[in-house]
C-alpha cells in the first residue's frame, strides 16, 4: 500500500469516525475540504504528496503562512483549516499512523476584534420610527424590550404575563430560563414600560399570568421565524438593511456602555453572561471610531 492510500485511507477512516460521533455533514465536508487544501499546498511546494509520518511542524507553519500571504485568506478561514487537520492528526497519532501531532504546536491566527454588529443611531431611529408608524401594539412592544432591555429571542418568546412587573415608577421582566438555564430580573425604563402596558390592555388574556405574554392571530406566538420576519419587515420599510434580533441585542448592549462607559459588570448582569470575557467584545472601538480619533491627532 502505498503512502497516498495511506493516507487518503486513514482520511477517509478519520471522516468515517466523525460521522459515527455524530458530527454534521456541514462539518465533515469543510474538514474534508481542510485537508485536501493542506494536500494541494503540500504538493505544489514539495512536488510530493504528504506522508503522515513524515510532517514536520514547519509544515503547518508555512502551509498557514502561504494562507496569509499569498492567498489573503480570513483568519476565521486558517483557523477553521488548522483545526481539522490538527485534530485529524491528533486522531491518527492516536492510531499509532505518526508519532506526535505536528500541528499541535501551531497557534491560531488572532483575528482582529470588532463590535458585534449593532444598528447605527440613525438606522435605529429610521427602524424605531417606522414600527410605530405600523400601530401593531404587540410589535412594538416586542422590539421595545429587544432595543430597551436586550432580551434574547428565545427569552422573549418565553415570557409570560405574569414575568412582567409594571409600575409608574419602575418595572421588570423576569427571565426565568436563560441561556445555561440561567434566571435574572431585567428592569425596564420608562418606554418600555409604557410600551408593555399597552399592548396588554389589549392581550386576549391579560388576566392569566401564565399566558403567553405574546399572542397573534392564531394564539400565542412562539415561532422565532415570526420575529424575524416581523423586524425584517420593518427594515425594509425604513430603508434599513434587514436583520435579526441579535443585533437589536447588540445594539442595546452598546448603547449601554456609551451610556454607562465602563460598566461591564452591570450589562453582564443585564445580558445574562457570568463572564465578563464575554463582554468585553463590546469595548473594541469601531473601525470609523478610530479614523475619527485619527483625524484629531493631526
Amino acid at each position: 500500500m502505498t503512502a497516498e492510500t495511506d493516507s487518503i485511507t486513514a482520511q477517509n477512516q478519520w471522516l468515517a469516525h466523525l460521522e459515527a460521533q455524530g458530527k454534521s455533514p456541514h462539518t465533515r465536508a469543510a474538514y474534508h475540504r481542510a485537508l485536501a487544501h493542506f494536500a494541494r499546498w503540500y504538493e505544489a511546494t514539495y512536488d510530493a504528496l504528504p506522508q503522515l509520518d513524515e510532517l514536520l511542524p514547519r509544515d503547518i507553519a508555512d502551509w498557514q503562512a502561504h494562507q496569509q500571504t499569498s492567498e489573503k485568506a480570513r483568519p476565521a478561514t486558517i483557523n477553521q483549516r488548522l483545526t481539522a487537520l490538527s485534530r485529524f492528526l491528533a486522531w491518527a497519532s492516536g492510531q499509532g499512523l505518526l508519532a506526535g501531532n505536528p500541528a499541535a504546536g501551531v497557534s491560531g491566527i488572532r483575528p482582529e476584534a470588532r463590535q458585534p454588529k449593532s444598528l447605527t443611531d440613525r438606522d435605529l431611529r429610521r427602524f424605531l420610527r417606522d414600527v410605530d408608524a405600523g400601530g401593531n401594539l404587540r410589535d412594538i412592544a416586542m422590539v421595545a424590550l429587544l432595543v430597551g432591555a436586550g432580551l434574547r429571542v428565545g427569552e422573549l418568546l418565553a415570557l409570560r404575563v405574569g414575568d412582567a412587573t409594571l409600575g409608574e415608577r419602575s418595572g421588570q421582566v423576569v427571565i426565568r430560563r436563560g441561556k445555561h438555564r440561567g434566571y435574572r430580573t431585567v428592569p425596564l425604563t420608562a418606554s418600555v414600560r409604557q410600551a408593555l402596558a399597552v399592548w396588554l390592555e389589549v392581550h386576549p388574556q391579560a388576566g392569566d399570568p401564565n399566558a403567553s405574554l405574546w399572542w397573534g392571530q392564531r394564539g400565542p406566538l412562539t415561532d422565532r421565524s415570526a420575529v424575524n420576519r416581523m423586524l425584517a419587515k420593518y427594515a425594509r420599510r425604513a430603508g434599513v438593511k434587514p436583520f435579526g434580533p441579535h443585533v437589536l441585542r447588540h445594539t442595546f448592549a452598546t448603547r449601554y456602555l456609551a451610556a454607562n462607559p465602563g460598566d461591564l459588570r452591570g450589562l453582564a448582569a443585564l445580558l445574562g453572561h457570568s463572564n465578563l470575557n464575554t463582554i468585553l467584545v463590546y469595548t473594541e472601538p469601531r473601525l470609523e471610531d478610530l479614523a475619527g480619533r485619527m483625524e484629531r491627532v493631526e
